[in-house]
């Protein structure tokens, strides 16, 4: 936790509440998944009426044919809906330029305020413009 409100505490929807993540970024959703990179950024919990965030993620890829490129997500996560969609809204490397969505859900819950996020919809979804 980074920050958080006064009334975070009291409150049925975590509003206030501050992280910073860097955290693997696997292929599959368990930690014997074959390590892709890192997902670093942070998320704030901004609604006073349900659990919603602020999500704003780079996926940082450092091996394969993806290494050194990143994806850029920011948007708002209702994370108890089964199924989001959320922006991509820039990328580098070899995913310069990169705009769409990524549909998310949550694998598993590890413990409070830590989830395990999949990522159902990312490679088939966006569209990467090449230079001309």
């Amino acid at each position: 936790m980074v920050a958080q409100a006064p009334t975070t505490n009291t409150s049925t929807t975590s509003f206030g509440l501050v992280r910073i993540i860097d955290n693997p970024l696997t292929k599959g959703p368990t930690m014997s998944s074959d390590l892709l990179g890192r997902a670093q950024g942070f998320y704030a919990f901004t609604s006073l009426e349900s659990v919603g965030l602020f999500m704003a993620m780079n996926f940082i890829f450092t091996s394969g044919k993806y290494n050194g490129s990143t994806v850029t997500i920011l948007g708002r996560d209702e994370i108890f809906t089964d199924v989001r969609e959320m922006p991509v809204i820039g990328g580098s490397g070899l995913f310069r330029w990169a705009q769409g969505f990524v549909l998310l859900q949550i694998a598993f819950f590890l413990q409070l305020y830590r989830l395990v996020f999949q990522i159902i919809s990312l490679n088939r979804v966006f569209k990467v413009k090449k230079n001309s």
